[in-house]
């Protein structure tokens, strides 16, 4: 019975959608570009005071810091070195602890997370690193989440590569990362290479959410109140999910209902190579974007999907970046690396994904998506893998 109930919202998912309300539609305008240090595999916007920074990344050892005006133009602030990072930065997250803004980098190269102060002026001070340990996996460190509680503030980390799991660290006033709690990947859960993470909370109670992209699937965590977790529920892909290769996670709420929308990036778009281990899964069977609903126990369920059309380009997903729009939808965008491009959708109170305008960028995205609303406007910032380019876009409403 729960297996036909599950096919049944499937089923659902795929018909026409129709709302009540005003179908949203963009069209996505090149605003400015410049260049970066490296190519873009990671960037993030802060504001600080009244000004909005752009932070980005790649495949080197430096982070690119940019000042975003309210019309969406891009200054070069300058450029901050990390620690042994010479194969790469990822997971860039900014936020505010005790009143101090950070940003907190994943250093894939050097297998440690590097917490940096942020400065009025947009400017980076270095604060700490925790370096990788027999026991935290922080290997290929590539994904970062900040979450706020009552007893303090913490931070989630997950890799790439074996050993493979999930980390929490409580964050100091400083900035200074105290190791609370590692738990390694098993066979039921989805942490062998965590590339997408998001929360909900629910009646004060924490709940973080992770991508597996080596072992297709999501898992639901509960954060307790002193930054320790426990697995809650999780869910393997198969021919009617899209979890193959799962890649970005992000949360939304729309009229009390929680969502956790996840993207993929097939199995079938790498080169057959050891570190994929389930062999089987390069049969492809399709792409799309998942909505999953999440329940009071913080437990997520599937409830629609958007499947690839001719009328859309998602092959390939890497990047979500969700930005605000109104009380009834959120927009959810959608950066690719292999149709080179930026798909929008609007996500609706009852979790359907609605296409709302896209763009061809001319460069592969590969994780390299942030956006931000500035003013009365709303702005993405891809960066291209294949060069050293960072591209602002204005969603203009038609």
């Amino acid at each position: 019975m729960q297996r036909f109930f599950f096919y049944l919202l499937v089923s659902w998912a795929f018909l026409p959608t129709t709302s009540l309300h005003s179908q949203p539609k963009f069209d996505l305008i090149p605003v400015d570009q410049a260049a970066a240090s490296f190519n873009t595999v990671t960037s993030t916007v802060h504001q600080v005071g009244e000004a909005h920074y752009l932070y980005s990344a790649g495949d080197g050892e430096k982070i690119d810091i940019y000042q975003i005006s309210e019309d969406g133009n891009i200054e070069p602030v300058g450029v901050q070195d990390t620690y042994q990072s010479r194969k790469g930065i990822r997971g860039l997250v900014a936020d505010t602890i005790a009143g101090k803004n950070f940003l907190f980098a994943g250093l894939k190269g050097a297998n440690a997370v590097e917490v940096f102060e942020i400065n009025p002026d947009g400017s980076l001070s270095s604060a700490f690193v925790t370096p990788d340990t027999d026991s935290t996996y922080l290997v290929r460190v590539i994904t970062l989440q900040v979450i706020h509680l009552a007893s303090g503030d913490y931070l989630y980390a997950g890799g790439l590569e074996k050993p493979a799991g999930l980390s929490a660290y409580k964050i100091a006033p400083s900035g200074e990362l105290t190791h609370l709690q590692s738990m390694a990947d098993t066979e039921e859960i989805h942490t062998d290479g965590i590339i997408g993470m998001s929360i909900h909370e629910i009646d004060g109670t924490t709940y973080l959410y992770t991508g597996g992209f080596q072992d297709n699937g999501l898992s639901s965590f509960r954060i307790s109140e002193d930054g320790t977790f426990e697995n809650l529920n999780n869910i393997a892909d198969d021919h009617t999910l899209f979890l193959n290769g799962a890649y970005p996670v992000i949360s939304a709420t729309k009229q009390g209902w929680r969502f956790v929308v996840v993207g993929h990036r097939h199995h079938t778009y790498y080169r057959p190579t050891p570190w994929v281990k389930d062999r089987h899964t390069y049969y492809h069977h399709g792409d799309a974007v998942s909505v999953f609903l999440v329940n009071e126990k913080g437990e997520v369920n599937p409830r629609s999907a958007f499947r690839d059309n001719t009328e859309t380009l998602i092959q390939g997903q890497t990047r979500l970046q969700k930005l605000p729009l109104d009380d009834n939808f959120d927009l959810i965008a959608v950066a690719t690396r292999d149709d080179q491009s930026l798909q929008l959708f609007a996500l609706n109170e009852t979790g359907r994904l609605i296409e709302a305008g896209n763009v061809k960028t001319g460069f592969p995205i590969y994780y390299g998506l942030s956006g931000q609303k500035i003013g009365d406007k709303l702005f993405l910032f891809a960066g291209a893998v294949s060069d050293n380019t960072i591209v602002s876009y204005r969603l203009d409403p038609k």
